[in-house]
C-alpha cells in the first residue's frame, strides 16, 4: 500500500494537478468537476494504482461559498457583494455573507465554522496575520477580495492601493495645495498601509513634509461621525490643512461637512479627494472627487478564482486592477 504522501505526489505528478485538488478528490468533495476526477483515475492507474480500493465518489454537501469583511456598514462592499453573489449563482452556488474579525486567536474557531456549515470555499476581504490566512488554505479554498497578502501564495483580487493613492495626492499637489490631511483605515489593513505610502511619496516628491497633526486614522466601518469631528479639528489648527486626502467617499463627505460648517469653502478654500466612487460621491453637493474602483468587477472575479479552486482547475494568478481617478466639484481647477 503505498503512503498518502507518496500517492498524492505521484498522482500529481501523473496527471498534472496539484496535491491540493488531489487531497480534494481523495476527501470526496463535491465540488471538483468529474473530468478532474476522471484525471485523478487515471492518473492511479498510471502508476500501479487501483482506483476501486479507494473510494472516491463524493459526498452530499451544500454548495456554500462564504464571503468574509470586517464590517458590514462600509458600503463600498455593496457592489462587490451583489456581483459576488450574482457569478456564485450563475455556477450553483449560494454565498452567505459573515462579518467577523479574524485573528491568530480565534482562526481556529472561523475553521471549525466553515466545516460545520460545508463550505465550499471562502472570499476574504478582511485583514488578518499571514499565519492564520495560510491556515485557513489549508483546510478550505481560499481568495481575498480587496486586502492582499503578497507574502503568500493567496490568489487575491485588488487595485494598487499605493499607486493610486500617490496619483491623487499629487493631483491636489498640482491645484497649488501644501498642507494635506489624510484620514485612513485601520493600519492593520494592507490597504490603508499601502495608501498611505502613496500619500507620503507624493509629498516627498513634491518636497513636502507631512505634518503628523493632519493624520488620522479610521476603523473599518468608516464612521461619518468620527471622521467629521477629526475634520474639524483639524480646520481649527492654527495651521489648518487646505486639502484632505480621504480613503473612503463617506470620510470625504465627512470633510466637505465639516468644512461648510466651520464657514470653509470647497474646493476653493478646502479641497477634498475621496476614494472609491460609491454613489453618494456623485450626490453630494459638491460631488467629489474621487478615485473609482471597478467594485463589480473585483467581486466578479474573486467569485470566479474560488470556484476555479474549489473545482480543482488550475490555480489563478493574483490580479491588480486598474483606477480611474474620477474629477468632481470638491477638487478641481
Amino acid at each position: 500500500m503505498y503512503s498518502k504522501e507518496f500517492t498524492y505526489e505521484g498522482i500529481s505528478k501523473a496527471s498534472g494537478l496539484s496535491i491540493a485538488t488531489i487531497s480534494r478528490v481523495f476527501n470526496k468533495s463535491p465540488h471538483v468537476r468529474q473530468e478532474t476526477r476522471e484525471r485523478v483515475i487515471e492518473a492511479m492507474k498510471a502508476i500501479g494504482m487501483d482506483p476501486l480500493d479507494y473510494d472516491l465518489q463524493p459526498v452530499d454537501s451544500d454548495r456554500i461559498i462564504l464571503f468574509n469583511l470586517a464590517s458590514l456598514k462600509n458600503p463600498f462592499y455593496s457592489s462587490i457583494i451583489s456581483a459576488s453573489i450574482t457569478v456564485a449563482a450563475r455556477h450553483g452556488y449560494t454565498l452567505f455573507l459573515y462579518e467577523y474579525d479574524i485573528n491568530k486567536d480565534n482562526v481556529d474557531s472561523f475553521i471549525e465554522l466553515l466545516k460545520r456549515t460545508h463550505v465550499a470555499g471562502a472570499i476574504i476581504a478582511n485583514t488578518m496575520e499571514d499565519e492564520s490566512i495560510r491556515k485557513i488554505a489549508s483546510h478550505f479554498p481560499v481568495v481575498t477580495c480587496c486586502e492582499a497578502f503578497p507574502q503568500t501564495d493567496i490568489p487575491f483580487v485588488s487595485v494598487d492601493n499605493r499607486k493610486t493613492a500617490e496619483n491623487a495626492v499629487s493631483y491636489l499637489i498640482s491645484l497649488g495645495k501644501r498642507r494635506i490631511a489624510f484620514i485612513n483605515g485601520p493600519k492593520d489593513f494592507e490597504y490603508a498601509r499601502s495608501r498611505a505610502e502613496g500619500y507620503l511619496n507624493a509629498l516627498g516628491k513634491a518636497g513636502l513634509e507631512a505634518d503628523q497633526n493632519l493624520i488620522v486614522s479610521m476603523g473599518p466601518d468608516m464612521d461619518y461621525d468620527m471622521a467629521k469631528a477629526a475634520a474639524m479639528h483639524m480646520l481649527s489648527l492654527p495651521d489648518s490643512p487646505d486639502a484632505f486626502f480621504c480613503i473612503s467617499d463617506v470620510l470625504a463627505a465627512a470633510v466637505i461637512k465639516a468644512a461648510i460648517e466651520m464657514g470653509k469653502r470647497v474646493p476653493e478654500d478646502v479641497a477634498v479627494v475621496g476614494f472609491d466612487d460609491i454613489q453618494l460621491a456623485s450626490i453630494m453637493n459638491p460631488s467629489i472627487t474621487t478615485v473609482r474602483q471597478p467594485r463589480s468587477q473585483i467581486g466578479s472575479l474573486a467569485t470566479e478564482m474560488l470556484i476555479k479552486l474549489i473545482e480543482g482547475e488550475e490555480k489563478p494568478s493574483s490580479m491588480y486592477l486598474g483606477a480611474e481617478f474620477i474629477i468632481r466639484d470638491s477638487a478641481r481647477c
